[in-house]
């Protein structure tokens, strides 16, 4: 992919399963917000294509929706208001029951008439969790949605959010992230991004046992392997400080 004079991405392709969830790694720079912008159709190709449940994206699609690191909340709506958006700019009437169940869902209930600055940040990304499932996406794409919080928020969301990918038949999970750990803990498959310009240098199965917890996969005995082997495949990819002269 090439934005301006810059190659962001380059021959990078993957292949997701339905129900499967998949995390993305890598070094700064490498891309990964933008192949994750791309496969939602926020940001045009320059070439190649990307294909979902076999048809060519080409904007967005109401089969994804995404989960922004930065919440993306219009300040001006109520929670309520927020996580109704995606559901009301389809037109027609809201399905009963669909918002206040994800309310209720994501412990939102009693902030629902709450505005996003009124939010901690552990709320605010509640209520951008809420608002990608309220559309019922067949692929939910998170855009390093827990960099921001405090390590106990993290957790707890991370495992939410597991918890809903795993009541859900229907939906598959990308996930871009800079945590190692986080990756293992999330994924099926962990997918490693180099650059720039972005390429796929490794791809690492965590055949770990399902449902999971953070403490949990610290307690496998083949988590010090599977970090080992992430680890190398990211430090691989890391060009050396030039030595002062």
């Amino acid at each position: 992919m090439v934005i301006g004079a810059a190659t962001i991405l380059e021959g990078v392709t993957t292949t997701v399963s339905k129900r499967e969830f998949v995390c993305v790694i890598g070094t700064s720079g490498g891309g990964k917000t933008t192949l994750l912008r791309t496969i939602a159709g926020l940001l045009p190709l320059a070439e190649g294509t990307i294909t979902l449940g076999g048809a060519p994206v080409t904007g967005p699609s109401g089969k994804a929706a995404m989960v922004f690191q930065h919440f993306g909340l219009f300040p001006w709506k109520t929670v309520r208001s927020n996580v109704a958006y995606g559901l009301s700019v389809r037109g027609g009437p809201l399905p009963p029951g669909r918002v206040d169940g994800l309310l209720d869902m994501m412990g939102l209930t009693r902030v629902a008439g709450y505005y996003p600055a009124q939010l901690s940040g552990g709320m605010k990304q509640r209520v951008g969790i809420a608002r990608a499932l309220a559309v019922e996406p067949e692929l939910l794409l998170l855009d390093e949605p827990f960099s921001s919080l405090d390590a106990i928020t993290r957790e707890r969301l991370q495992e939410e959010v597991l918890r809903l990918w795993d009541g859900d038949d229907r939906m598959t999970a990308l996930l871009v992230t800079h945590d190692i750990d986080e990756a293992i803990l999330m994924g099926d498959r962990v997918v490693v991004l180099s650059g720039p310009p972005g390429r796929v240098t490794a791809s690492v199965d965590i055949r770990l046992p399902r449902p999971r917890t953070a403490a949990d996969i610290r307690d496998h005995p083949d988590y010090p392997g599977l970090r080992r082997s992430l680890w190398d495949a990211l430090n691989d990819q890391v060009v050396p400080l030039a030595e002062p002269s």
